[in-house]
């Protein structure tokens, strides 16, 4: 019997308008610490996105490192791999940390299978860091296929390289399709084209632990156990009334028993709305002391006198708790608000920026060359 515990996006770095996460991951990892003793796990599991950036500032390069180097004599072994927000590189760089304990570090995908195996008596963790089209392309014999197609041959292979050992576990940076999607997830990495079926991953694991999407899910169609653990914290407010979880995997003689614990969370993300009319004073004894982080919906009328005053009272009582404050007027309002690029991606600002100045949607051949370019752009940063 093995215990595991699998984790993943900790978003290290992460910020909303320039308020850091950092705290809120800081929490979360608490929690998985505390998990993996008093369960006395074998193996903890992280499935990518370590980083929210490629290149992470020191302070969530700092958090990251102290809690990979926490675990140096306390007997667990730690598996981690590349997801999409990380860079090769990066990690590449930390596989001397091994030294001081017991981290074993998958950068990006090897022509060699063989070398993405993690052995631990006998169970075997096949590891599948998030894998960019041009890497697979480079170690690929098929390069003229598509995607999902490159990578379910990967899979197969992995598959077949842990064969022989009597517990089988994949460790994969993956889209899947039938995943259910936060909102939070880069959207160009979630879409169809990036995505496998359930049925190319491969029957013979006995535990398939996936990252990249921030939902706490099971992929149901797929035949072995197949799970998203989800993000450590609410990433953004996409995820406001999301729950967070990590996964508690009990491997025996029979099966996987897979168990879900909620983390609490160290800042809940709240959306409030404030219509027309209503105090703001009393909105703001309800909420000034709660412990969260608020993104505020005014309604306003744009010939409002004290519309400035609502404004700078809000900013004044809720400070830094404040991330997000969005006007909202009439739509017969002829007041041209600027786009607000915060907390989108570069996808849908292009789509708003091209619906505001041509006053239509975005037509679907240019947002596929758009789309094309960002995931090259994406791609480059795992080589820096």
């Amino acid at each position: 019997m093995f215990k595991l515990l699998h984790i993943s996006d900790l978003h290290a770095g992460k910020t909303l308008n320039k308020v850091s996460r950092n705290e809120d991951l800081a929490y979360a990892l608490e929690q998985v610490s505390d998990i993996c003793l008093s369960e006395k796990v074998d193996v903890l599991l992280i499935s990518g996105d370590i980083f929210d950036k490629a290149i992470p500032d020191y302070s969530a390069e700092g958090l990251v490192l102290e809690f990979l180097t926490e675990w140096a004599g306390k007997g667990i072994e730690v598996v981690l791999i590349a997801g999409n927000h990380d860079s090769y590189d990066k990690l590449r760089a930390y596989a001397g940390i091994k030294k001081l304990g017991r981290l074993h570090i998958f950068d990006r995908p090897s022509p060699k299978v063989e070398d993405m195996v993690f052995q631990y008596k006998d169970l075997a963790i096949a590891c599948l860091p998030y894998p960019s089209e041009r890497v697979l392309t480079t170690i690929s014999e098929d390069a003229h296929r598509s995607y999902s197609h490159k990578v379910a041959q990967y899979l197969k292979a992995l598959a077949k390289a842990v064969e022989g050992y009597k517990y089988r576990v994949l460790l994969a940076h993956l889209m899947v399709e039938k995943g259910k999607i936060a909102g939070s997830e880069r959207e160009a990495s979630v879409s169809s084209f990036y995505a496998i079926r359930p049925d190319q991953i491969p029957e013979s694991f006995h535990y398939v632990a996936l990252g990249h999407l921030h939902l706490n899910q099971r992929i149901e169609s797929a035949v072995p156990p197949t799970h998203y653990s989800g993000s450590l914290y609410q990433i953004d407010f996409s995820e406001k009334d999301t729950k967070k979880f990590v996964n508690l995997v009990v491997l025996e003689e029979f099966g996987a028993k897979v168990q879900a614990l909620e983390l609490s969370l160290y800042r809940q993300l709240k959306e409030v709305r404030i219509a027309k009319g209503q105090s703001i004073d009393k909105v703001l004894d309800e909420i000034k002391d709660q412990k969260a982080l608020f993104k505020v919906i005014l309604e306003a009328d744009i010939k409002d006198p004290m519309l400035n005053l609502k404004t700078q009272k809000l900013h004044q009582v809720l400070g830094e708790k404040l991330v997000f404050l969005n006007l909202e007027l009439p739509e017969s309002s002829s007041t041209e608000l600027p786009i607000e690029v915060e907390g989108l991606d570069l996808l849908q600002i292009y789509r708003a920026y091209y619906k505001q100045n041509y006053n239509q949607e975005l037509p679907e051949e240019i947002e596929r060359e758009v789309f094309r370019l960002l995931n090259e752009v994406q791609h480059e940063t795992h080589q820096a």
